[in-house]
């Protein structure tokens, strides 16, 4: 799970710099609308809420408070799963950007 956390927290963070500079540079849009609408109120905002999220993880891996339910490990999975895919997306319209 531990392993899990900084995968999570590390593409979140990854995450967040990629769509800020697409979001700024109007290459893409936010397609989720509570982080469309913090990016809209301020970008800094948005940059800070996400990683905020990035904190949290890694402050439960500090603290060696990582939850270790059922629920928890099936979120995290998915989570993951789902941020690795939106990393590869990312870095497909990042490579065509450079063409």
């Amino acid at each position: 799970m531990v392993l899990l956390f900084y995968y999570l927290s590390l593409l979140n963070i990854l995450d967040a710099f990629i769509t800020f500079f697409g979001l700024k540079n109007s290459y893409i849009q936010e397609i989720n609308p509570l982080m469309n609408h913090l990016y809209e109120e301020d970008p800094l905002l948005f940059i800070s809420t996400k990683l905020a999220f990035s904190v949290f993880l890694y402050l439960f891996i500090l603290l060696k408070k990582v939850p270790t339910s059922s629920l928890t490990k099936r979120l995290t999975l998915f989570a993951s799963s789902f941020y690795t895919i939106i990393f590869f997306l990312h870095c497909y319209w990042l490579i065509e950007l450079l063409r």
